[in-house]
């Protein structure tokens, strides 16, 4: 991560108002001109061309580090900045990014070929009951024996139970953090399955940056937008009795803007059937029952990648 590159675009997201959607107009002014981030800081009179501000607002970001105080989450492999230039930036926040706001860098850990696999999220409430939590390990559970990706926030309750089912298993899993991905910690039960081959640690906020509930919000939409399909286990109403929006709904909202196939589990299958479920249907989501398994969750996705054809997605070989 502490490479030329990755060092100059760390600077220029540290510039004064430079937010993502800075950062992707920077990529496309680059690419047009076959340069690089590092390029453009060795070149002053063209960063008012490219970042509408002048180089004193460009500062050393400093250099990477953990908070053990080194840059590694697996032994022996440094974390890993992706920019939009880096050949293996994820393909679906390219393609994604001017239906929602997604973020132009990312860091990484473990497995990067996990980007491109064909992947699910499964997310849902930090504190359901039994009946929500066994969908989530059911379903995790049979995208591995099927060779699919399970993508997830890392929270407590449906996210760690996807994670964990998906790697019991001997699938794979895609962790995206709501804090910097120096402070990342492997949960008790998940690490004794956790490998640089199995699992992607990522994260779109500053290393050393500390959990926040707007981090948490802003890590659903990644969530979605790195996957091929998102389904809701369970959620609350789009804003509980605090006036505070669901974060588990706003997933379910963000996979329909983005065009993502989106499904929630049938509000029936619980004994006391969800508010937030039955609204997401309403809102367009498709009514997922548990017992059909992944089936319709690839058929799916196959249909929205026959859609598509620059894209030749070979989904679960």
């Amino acid at each position: 991560m502490n490479t030329l590159e990755g060092h100059a675009w760390r600077a220029l997201a540290a510039a004064k108002g430079a937010g993502p959607k800075t950062l992707w107009r920077i990529a496309a002014y680059l690419d047009g001109r076959r340069r690089t981030a590092s390029w453009l800081l060795e070149n002053p009179e063209e960063i008012h061309s490219a970042l509408m501000a002048s180089k004193a607002a460009i500062e050393d970001p400093g250099p990477i580090v953990s908070a053990s105080g080194t840059n590694d989450i697996f032994p022996g492999q440094p974390v890993v900045l992706l920019h939009p230039l880096h050949p293996l930036f994820p393909r679906r926040i390219r393609e994604l990014k001017d239906k929602m706001a997604l973020p132009a860098l990312l860091y990484a850990a473990g497995n990067l070929s996990l980007l491109e696999r064909p992947s699910v999220a499964i997310v849902g409430m930090r504190n359901p009951a039994r009946p929500a939590l066994e969908a989530a390990d059911a379903l995790a559970s049979d995208l591995a024996a099927r060779g699919g990706h399970v993508v997830s926030g890392y929270a407590t309750g449906i996210d760690s139970a996807a994670h964990l089912a998906a790697l019991r298993d001997n699938g794979t899993t895609g962790i995206v953090l709501s804090e910097g991905i120096a402070r990342f910690q492997a949960k008790p039960g998940l690490s004794e399955f956790l490998t640089k081959e199995n699992t992607l640690v990522l994260s779109q906020f500053e290393p050393r940056a500390r959990w926040a509930a707007y981090m948490a919000m802003a890590r659903n939409k990644l969530v979605c937008a790195l996957s091929d399909a998102v389904v809701v286990i369970v959620s609350g109403p789009e804003r509980g009795a605090d006036g505070r929006m669901s974060g588990s709904f706003d997933a379910g909202l963000a996979a329909l803007k983005m065009e993502i196939p989106a499904f929630t589990v049938s509000p029936d299958f619980f004994p006391d059937p969800p508010a937030g479920n039955r609204e997401l249907i309403a809102r367009g989501c498709s009514a997922w029952d548990p017992a059909s398994g992944a089936a319709p969750i690839i058929a799916a996705m196959g249909a929205a990648a026959a859609k598509k054809p620059s894209r030749q997605l070979s989904l679960f070989e």
